[in-house]
Formats: structure tokens, C-alpha cells, sequence
């Protein structure tokens, strides 16, 4: 079946599959998100994954969707709605890791017959680990104690199943692995046991040790559904009462069970960030490659997925490789982007096959442009005056970085260094400072991978790698002969093809890890300890990111234009740190900094009573405490109202980020003390009248500047070069907190009732008037977004293909205005910047049309027909509506 491209007229619609979202709850939106305008279903991972995940990150078998999604043929059913409303589905894939779950059935198997499992090398497993006591196998880090301890506590368990023998631990069924029944023959009576020792033995026959996974798993199940159960039994209870037999099992296993914290410093398996129950594979392995898309490959050939969002793209050794074989696997035809964070100013490789992104750099340079630069100044400068010790930002991401990498990650750099030694590149060269000076390399490294495809890399990356290495060499002068040494790899590269291979294989090692060293270390770390606007610590931005001035933001929507035109124009996504209008909220607060900083520190004031303790043991601290106020204010429902399930909410959130931010309290060792002093201060000043009561009024001051920067935002989203993309539920005020309350069900009724009584109020004028009185519900944001996408679809082209423009205005400080054209098409946007009160914008100011454009204008959102003189546009079209979208009138 020829299959089709996706449907780039309209927008994507992100939706979170779980048990709480499945196929049903799906097939009863398809027409509402149709008829709002939705032309592409971008669907999280459906696959089968660990027992009630609600992500779906953690798959367990990829040629399954998850019975708790659906089946099959529901999906089949959905495809054929799907296709008759002309919509598409973009589906996430997840190459990079797969959950450590027994369910995960190809990681069991490598567990149980180790070399003879035709899996055994699909997981990035050092099977030839260093440390003696894993060298041959994985380490399983779930233990809440050591081995002997949860020997001697019962936590582990022989038990027999249909299946055969297991180890029984936390709820999970880890087969026995085939050396370990050696272990069990001697526990067996010689006469009673007879069968059962002629039933373990004809396991290990070479024909069948070495069958398919299917066929083995057969094969164990008649073998032991034979088997009178009171032996087995009886044996179980044996071993399980000897601890000494126990241990001696478990000492023949392919794998070794471990305290969960050594994983942090001994680990021999790569893991998605520093998750231990997420295993990465070997993705560049094309055995690996091909049995993992086999039924992906399926869903596409059967049209019923036409594009795919690969995650963490970082993760792949070869990313480039991966891309090359899965467009040579699904073709031209198919929409593939990449889950990828660009640093300030870098771009994804042009060489990658790729349609774009998913987004984040055009979050971060929306977020930039919707802020005002004077007040976001004064912010930092205030910032900076009460928490010196954090004032130096790149001084505190080097810290963290270090922290993460030291504390949490030693495992990790454990393994690079030791692979270096494999490879003979680093022989002479002292251990213990070669592990060192890596670090320091890792930790100072600006951007989140390179991605060589020879030895010495291009001079771009060189360029890089440089800058590194002199950081590193100025902070670590002891180190500095080892750092040069390293530095003349690619400086002074030798000619000697195998040693350049090797330091090729090594480096593309070294940047599997440095992504998820500067994730861990500065978003889910520095982002939740610097706290002068927590709206730019958000995934692609950055506080320490210089802001977008409208001449940038043509620049670099120009350049977006021309190399990616079909990536994603995310402003939400499953991974944000808040919503899209808690993000803006809080930049409103830079059209008022005065006003915001008098104001905290008269709630400081205020609140003292209800913290504990003073000075350095005052709980919470006093960057916490500025941290609650911002997040109280950024998530505060639109009609300031406080209930229960808020307060719950906040507190939810406020732990979540302390625990990241690892000062006071951590994930690994919380500090119940302090973080219950916390949640009781939340809980006092939510409940306090008078501080509700400044609360509310605060936010009365920016609530109007915010909800209308938030139109602004969503307008350039869905009308900038790129496919827009909302993500679940976000046609509505969006004011969520991290996960998982983004991720919260979505009262789709509700929406459903408002497109229907938006269409019932039929002529523009009284949709205005309906969207206008219901501004706090999100009712102008609902009305944007469904007026905006029925415009795409009449004028697919225009959006899909037509020219950026960029327009100039007499107030370019105050307003960002933008053509797009196709042929005779036109359309225009207009939207108003971050800017205090003093510098709005007045009838006497406009925007200066291009060359070439029509002069007679209808006000999409507005019903208005504009005459327009002397190429100038008035800024009076923003009366009616805080921004603008207009179509050329023949």
C-alpha cells in the first residue's frame, strides 16, 4: 500500500497513551480534533512497556502495542477514521533503551542463556567488565540493600514457575540462568529425582540451547508443564532455606544483583540518563536495528503510521548511521524528526535525512522574544544581589555538571576510561588522571554531543573540543600534560589507520554520555537551584541565553524557513518544566520588575512566621522560598482561586524540584525534615487570607499582559515557518506544572462543548463577544487556535511552502509583524512584545507591508476588512483583538 505524507496543512496534536488515554478515549476525539483543525495524531510510544507506565518510554517488546493502549485491530480502525478525514499519525519511537523488566522478554533471555541468546548482544553491556564480581555479567541494581544483607532478610527467592526456575525479587521474575542449574542438580535426590535432573540437563543440549526465542520458550513450557510440581517445589525450599546454597546460586548467574546505589559508581550497563530500570541497546548493530523496526516497518507499510519522532537521538552512538538506515527503511515518503536540544546558535547537521525537530529551539526562541530585556536585567541584578553565591551562572552549571558526573554518573566514567585502555589509545598515560581529565573534558564540552565521522573530526567541531579543553586546562592546571595529550588527538593526529579507528570508536563512547551529563546536570539540576526567572529554565532555553530581539527573530525564522520548514513549532511538550501560559506568566513579570521584587519581598516579610528555623537552617531557604512564590504564581488558576488539589499540587511540584535541584534534599537521600518544613510553608501561605488576598491582587496587575503574550505566542506558533504542534489539551490555558502533572487527563468534554458553542454563536462578531467574555476559561486561546487552523486548511500551501517576510514597524521594540506568501496568497501577523505599560503601543503606529503586498486585508480573528495606504498597516488592528492575523483580499 502506497502510504501517505503527513498532513502539513494543519497542525499536530501530542497525546499521552496509558491506560487512563487509550485507542476508545482516542476514537471519541478524532472529530473534535478534526474539526478544530488537527490534521496529524503525535502519538507517544503505544508500544507494549513496563506495567502501568503512563509514558511509555520504558518498552518492553516493540513489536507489541500495549494491551493497556489497545490492539491491533483497534488501531486499524483508528487508521480508517484517521484516513477518511484526511489526518495522519506521527508516531515516537524509542531505539535508544528499552526497559530492564523481565517483560522485557529479549533482556530476559540474555539473562537466562547468556552467549547462546541471540539477544545477548543487543544491550550495551560490558560483559567484560573490569570489576571482578561483574566481569561476564549485567549488573541488576534493585536491591534495597546489599546481596548478603537481602540474602539474610529473604528478599531473594528461588521459586518455580510455568516457566521453570526463577529468582523471585521486589516483584520481578529474573530467570535462572542455565549455569545455575548445575547448582540445582546437587540438590536433587538421585532416585526421586531422576526426571527432573534429565529434564535440567536436556536444557543445556546445544540444538536446543541455541533456539529462537519463541521455540525456546515453548520448548521450556512443555518441558516443565510435564513436570510434577512437588520436586521442583521441594528443591526450591531447599536452596531457599540454605543460604549458603543460595549464594551460591545466585553466584552462577549471568547476571549479578546489586544495592541500587552502586550503579552510580560501578555500573557495567550504559543507561537512558541515570535511570537504572532503563537499559540503552545497541542501536548500531544492524541485527539489533532490523529486529527492532520490524513491526514499526509493518504499521508504516500498512499505512497506518506516515511519519516518526525518534527520542533521545543523542543517545545513539552513530546518529547520523541510524537516520541513513531508517530512511533507507521506510523511504522518502515518510516525515522523520528527531528529538534533539540545540544550544544557542548550533543547528541539526544538515547532513541527517531528517525533516527538522521537535522543537525546542523554536520554545526557546518564542520564550526569548515574549520577554522584556530591560526587565529581565533587573530581575537578574536583584537576583544576583541576594544569592551571590549562585550569581555566577556558567561558574554553577560547571559545579552541578561536576557534581553529577563525580556523584552520580562515576560509573559511567568509569567504563569510558576503561574502554580507552581496551583500545590501547591511552596506554602511558596514568589511570587515575586520565579518568580525571576526561571529566574535566566532559564537564566543560558547550554543547550536548558532536557527531564525528572520521578521525580528526572537522575543524567546526575541533573548534569545540578546543574550547573545552583550554576551560578545562584553566580550572585543572595539575592536569593540564594529560589534557594536551588528549588534545593532540585531534591537534597533531597520528597516521595510523587502527589507532584512528579506535579513537574514533572511543569518542563517539564519550559523546553517548556527555548529552545525558549536561541533561542531568543543568535541566534537572541548575534549572531547579538558579531562580532569577524560572521561566527561561526550561528545556532548549537557558537563563544564562541572550534575549531575542525581533531582528533575531527574523534571522533566525529566515534560516528555519530555508533549512527545516517542517519542523515542529512546539511551545508545550511532555518534557517542559511548566506550561506553555505559566512560561509566559512569568515573563510578564519583566514588564513590572519593580513592582514583582517590592512585592516578594513584602511576602518574605509577611510569610516569615511560617518558616522554621533562621539563617542557613531556615526551612525553606530563602531560594527556595523565591522559587515557591514564582511557581505558586505561574500555575495560580486564572480566577486566583485556591482549592485543595492546588495547594496538593504545588507541593507536589516544589519537592519534585528541590529533590532535582539537590541542595537541601535529593532523590537518592531526602531530607524529610526540610522537605516537610517546605510543604507546610506552602500549605500555611495557601491557606493564609492575607497573603491569598496580595496574591490575588498581584496577579490582577499582570493577569491581562500575560493572557495577552500568551496569543502572541500561540499566533507565531501556528503561523511560522514550521508544522505547529499542541500538545495535549493546551487549546486551553495551559498553567501545568513538570511531570507528571503535565500530564494529567484532559477534560476533552469540556472542549467539545466549547468548539460547539463557539460554532453555534455563528458570525464572527458574536464569537468575539463569546471569547472575549470568556477570556479566564481560555476562550480567546480556543478561538486563536480554531480560527487560525481552519485558515491553514484553506490555504495550505501558503503556511506549508509560501516565504517568511519579515515586516518592520515604527515600535519594533513593542510589536513583531510577519508576512507569509505563496504566489498571490498573503497572509500577515501581528503580535505585541513583552514591554511595560508606559511603551504600549498607540493608534498612531504600524507596520510597514513588503513590497509587492495587496492593500486590501481581512482581520481573520476580528471580521474587519482593512484599506491599506502607503504600504502602512495600522496598529489599530490590535483593538479588538490583542493580535492579528490577516488574509489578502482579492
Amino acid at each position: 500500500m502506497e502510504n501517505s505524507n503527513i498532513n502539513l496543512s494543519g497542525a499536530t496534536y501530542r497525546l499521552q497513551f496509558n491506560e487512563r488515554f487509550t485507542f476508545a478515549h482516542l476514537d471519541k476525539i478524532i472529530d473534535y480534533l478534526h474539526q478544530l483543525g488537527i490534521t496529524t495524531i503525535y502519538a507517544a510510544p503505544i508500544f507494549e512497556a513496563s506495567p502501568g507506565s503512563l509514558h511509555g518510554y520504558d518498552v518492553c517488546n516493540p513489536h507489541l502495542i500495549s494491551p493497556a493502549i489497545g490492539t491491533i485491530e483497534a488501531f486499524r480502525e483508528i487508521g480508517k477514521k484517521l484516513k477518511e478525514r484526511g489526518m495522519t499519525w506521527l508516531q515516537d519511537i524509542v531505539p535508544n533503551h528499552m526497559a530492564f523488566h523481565m517483560n522485557n522478554h529479549w533482556l530476559a533471555d540474555a539473562l537466562e542463556r547468556g552467549p547462546h541468546s541471540p539477544y545477548y548482544n543487543f544491550f550495551d553491556i560490558d560483559w567484560q567488565s573490569p570489576e571482578p564480581s561483574l566481569n561476564g555479567k549485567v549488573m541488576v541494581p534493585f536491591l534495597g540493600s546489599t546481596l548478603e544483607e537481602s540474602i539474610e532478610k529473604g528478599d531473594i527467592q528461588l521459586a518455580f514457575t510455568d516457566a521453570g526456575f526463577v529468582v523471585a525479587v521486589n516483584g520481578q521474575q529474573y530467570p535462572l540462568s542455565l549455569p545455575a542449574y548445575d547448582a540445582l542438580l546437587e540438590v536433587v535426590d538421585d532416585q526421586e529425582g531422576l526426571r527432573l535432573r534429565q529434564l535440567l540437563r536436556s536444557m543445556k543440549d546445544e540444538d536446543i540451547i541455541s533456539l529462537p526465542l519463541k521455540e525456546w520458550r515453548s520448548y521450556k513450557e512443555k518441558l516443565f508443564a510435564g513436570q510434577d510440581a512437588e520436586l521442583p517445589q521441594l528443591v526450591v525450599e531447599k536452596v531457599n532455606q540454605n543460604k549458603t546454597q543460595l549464594t551460591n546460586l545466585l553466584k552462577l548467574q549471568h547476571y549479578q544483583f546489586h544495592y541500587w546505589r552502586d550503579a552510580d559508581t560501578m555500573i557495567n550497563y550504559r543507561r537512558f540518563f541515570t535511570v537504572n530500570e532503563l537499559i540503552t541497546l545497541r542501536m548500531e548493530d544492524q541485527q539489533v536495528f532490523d529486529e527492532y523496526h520490524t513491526f514499526l516497518h509493518r504499521l508504516y507499510r500498512e499505512n497506518l503510521i506516515q511519519g516518526l519522532r525518534i527520542d533521545h537521538i543523542d543517545g545513539l552512538k552513530d546518529p547520523g548511521k541510524y537516520i541513513d538506515r531508517l530512511r533507507g527503511l521506510f523511504g522518502n515518503n515518510c516525515y522523520i524528526i528527531a528529538e534533539k536540544i540545540l544550544e544557542h546558535n548550533e543547528q541539526l547537521p544538515e547532513r541527517w535525512a531528517l525533516q527538522g525537530s521537535t522543537g525546542y529551539e523554536f520554545l526557546a526562541l518564542v520564550n526569548q522574544l515574549l520577554t522584556d530585556n530591560g526587565g529581565v536585567e533587573k530581575l537578574s541584578r536583584y537576583y544576583r544581589g541576594q544569592f551571590p553565591e549562585l550569581a555566577d551562572y556558567n561558574a554553577l552549571v560547571y559545579r552541578k555538571k561536576k557534581m553529577m558526573l563525580e556523584k552520580y554518573m562515576g560509573g559511567e566514567l568509569e567504563r569510558l576510561a576503561h574502554y580507552a585502555y581496551q583500545l590501547k589509545i591511552a596506554d602511558g598515560i596514568d589511570k587515575k588522571k586520565f579518568k580525571q581529565a576526561l571529566g574535566m573534558f566532559m564537564v566543560h564540552l558547550p554543547v550536548y554531543r558532536l557527531y564525528p565521522l572520521e578521525w580528526p573530526p572537522v575543524q567546526e567541531d575541533i573548534a569545540i573540543l578546543d574550547q573545552a579543553m583550554e576551560k578545562a586546562k584553566e580550572k585543572e592546571r595539575a592536569l593540564e600534560n594529560v589534557l594536551e595529550t588528549i588534545q593532540g588527538w585531534w591537534e597533531q593526529p597520528v597516521n595510523n589507520k587502527k589507532f584512528n579507528d579506535n579513537l574514533l570508536a572511543w569518542f563517539k563512547r564519550v559523546m553517548q554520555i556527555t548529552g545525558p551529563l549536561t541533561a542531568k546536570g543543568v535541566e534537572d539540576t541548575v534549572f531547579y537551584v538558579y531562580n532569577a526567572l524560572i521561566s527561561h529554565n526550561e528545556v532548549g532555553d537557558s537563563p544564562s541565553a541572550s534575549l531575542h530581539t525581533p531582528e533575531d527573530f527574523h534571522k533566525r525564522l529566515t534560516t528555519r524557513q530555508y533549512l527545516f520548514p517542517q519542523s515542529l513549532n512546539a511551545t508545550a511538550t511532555h518534557d517542559t518544566k511548566r506550561g506553555e501560559d505559566a512560561r509566559i506568566r512569568l515573563n510578564a513579570l519583566t514588564a513590572v520588575p519593580d513592582r514583582w521584587i517590592q512585592q516578594v519581598q513584602e511576602w518574605h516579610a509577611l510569610n516569615k512566621s511560617f518558616i522554621k528555623g533562621e539563617g542557613e537552617e531556615a526551612a525553606p531557604g530563602l531560594n527556595d522560598e523565591y522559587f515557591i512564590y514564582q511557581s505558586v504564581l505561574a500555575g495560580l488558576p486564572p480566577d486566583a482561586q485556591v482549592d485543595d488539589s492546588y495547594i496538593e499540587r504545588v507541593c507536589a511540584y516544589v519537592i519534585k524540584g528541590l529533590r532535582e535541584g539537590k541542595v537541601s534534599t535529593n532523590w537518592t537521600e531526602p531530607d524529610e525534615a526540610y522537605e516537610t518544613a517546605t510543604t507546610d510553608f506552602i500549605r500555611s501561605i495557601l491557606t493564609s487570607a492575607e497573603f491569598k488576598e496580595s496574591l490575588a491582587g498581584f496577579y490582577n496587575i499582570i493577569a491581562n499582559h500575560a493572557m495577552d503574550h500568551s496569543l502572541s505566542q500561540t499566533l507565531i506558533k501556528l503561523t511560522a515557518p514550521g508544522v505547529p504542534d499542541i500538545y495535549q489539551g493546551c487549546e486551553l490555558w495551559d498553567l501545568s506544572f513538570v511531570d507528571p502533572d503535565n500530564r494529567r487527563d484532559v477534560d476533552y468534554d469540556l472542549r467539545q462543548q466549547y468548539l460547539s458553542a463557539l460554532n453555534e454563536k455563528g458570525n464572527v462578531h458574536n464569537q468575539l463577544t463569546w471569547a472575549r467574555e470568556g477570556r479566564a476559561q481560555g476562550f480567546e486561546k480556543f478561538y486563536l487556535t480554531y480560527k487560525t487552523l481552519q485558515l491553514r486548511k484553506e490555504h495550505a500551501a501558503l503556511f506549508a511552502e509560501g516565504d517568511y517576510v519579515a515586516l518592520n514597524t515604527n515600535r519594533p521594540a513593542n510589536v513583531i509583524a510577519y508576512a507569509r506568501c505563496n504566489r498571490n496568497e498573503w497572509a500577515v501577523v501581528v503580535a505585541p512584545l513583552m514591554a511595560s505599560a508606559a511603551n504600549e503601543v498607540t493608534e498612531k503606529d504600524y507596520v510597514i507591508l513588503a513590497d509587492g503586498a495587496p492593500s486590501k486585508w481581512r482581520n481573520v480573528l476580528t471580521g474587519e476588512v482593512i484599506q491599506v495606504t502607503n504600504a502602512r498597516l495600522p496598529l489599530s488592528v490590535l483593538q479588538k483583538f490583542p493580535a492579528a492575523l490577516l488574509v489578502s483580499v482579492m
